[in-house]
């Protein structure tokens, strides 16, 4: 392992909440949120001063994440949100909250990403985003659906060395699946 690791890999799943209980009943695509899935974080060399790429390695259709590319996770503590004070577990939670709470208003233009976005639309995704206002007021163009498309990030190189990797759990999680 190299001193320090440019690289982490981890597993994640939603276990309770809305997305667990529309998983339960069979609703595609959340029964994949509720399975464990894999993401890596590449620390570039610039890392704390620009964000860690995230990509998302489990084949998921979700309206925020394309699997396989990096930074094809939409996160905006990963972008423009991004602090240099963050902490990598900071990260770890955005994703995990990517699961339980999806957000079909900021979708990337894939077609899978498009159909799940649709999905999580009409099951009221984003829960937490709403306000106690906007869930009691009902405005004028309330059937409008507003949301922007995200282009898919190029794939782009990564710069971590190869044999740094380090693989972490969270503590008091059952894991059980091996890769």
């Amino acid at each position: 392992m190299n001193d320090p690791p440019t690289q982490f890999e981890g597993l994640i799943r939603c276990e309770k909440g809305e997305v667990k209980k529309l998983s339960e009943k069979g609703v595609w695509p959340f029964n994949e949120y509720t399975s464990w899935n894999k993401f890596r974080l590449d620390l570039p060399t610039e890392y704390p001063l620009k964000p860690p790429v995230a990509t998302w390695i489990t084949d998921i259709s979700h309206p925020n994440i394309v699997p396989n590319i990096p930074n094809a996770v939409c996160v905006s503590i990963l972008g423009e949100k991004w602090d240099p004070r963050l902490k990598l577990i900071s990260v770890v939670n955005a994703l995990h909250y990517l699961l339980t709470d999806p957000n079909p208003q900021s979708v990337f233009d894939h077609p899978r990403a498009l159909k799940a976005a649709n999905v999580c639309r009409s099951y009221g995704f984003p829960k937490m985003a709403k306000s106690k206002t906007e869930r009691s007021e009902k405005s004028e163009d309330e059937d409008m659906m507003r949301f922007n498309i995200v282009p898919i990030p190029r794939l782009a190189i990564t710069q971590s060395r190869p044999g740094d990797i380090v693989r972490f759990s969270i503590p008091g999680r059952d894991h059980r699946a091996s890769f």
